[in-house]
């Protein structure tokens, strides 16, 4: 289960307990990728397909969170496997992401940042297109020349 505070209000909402309730309904209780796979499971965990704490903001995770598209009824073993498959909640994972996120954070609101490279993010980028250019890479927003 997420620590993310903004998440775990979004499951303490009605609008989750009914969704979560309609997915149960929708997959008659059954875990979906067993069912796929030929086998009959008891369905236990609603899990979401895209992660609801990937969204940069709170109107894109209430979306993710709240749209049944994006939910599937999982037995206990495949719940594992799939965040498993997705490493999102191994140690390592988690302090990556955790990390990234204080960069991100820095990177956006301190102008006197130095990246972990030694340069301030502004002359960290400025680099990095200058390479790509050298190297011949388009950016999709580049014109052409």
């Amino acid at each position: 289960m997420s620590r993310d505070p903004r998440y775990q209000r979004l499951l303490n909402d009605k609008r989750w307990k009914l969704l979560r309730a309609e997915v149960f309904r929708r997959a008659n209780g059954l875990c979906e990728l067993c069912k796929a796979e030929g086998f009959i499971t008891p369905g236990v965990d609603v899990h979401h397909i895209r992660s609801v704490e990937q969204a940069k903001t709170v109107q894109e995770m209430e979306r993710l969170a709240y749209n049944p598209a994006n939910c599937q009824l999982l037995c206990v073993a495949c719940h594992i496997k799939v965040h498993q498959d997705m490493r999102t909640h191994t140690k390592e994972k988690v302090k990556e992401n955790k990390e990234r996120a204080r960069r991100r954070f820095l990177e956006a609101n301190d102008p006197n940042y130095v990246h972990p490279y030694g340069e301030k993010a502004d002359d960290y980028l400025r680099n990095l297109e200058e390479q790509a250019k050298m190297e011949g890479i388009i950016y999709p927003d580049d014109p052409p020349t």
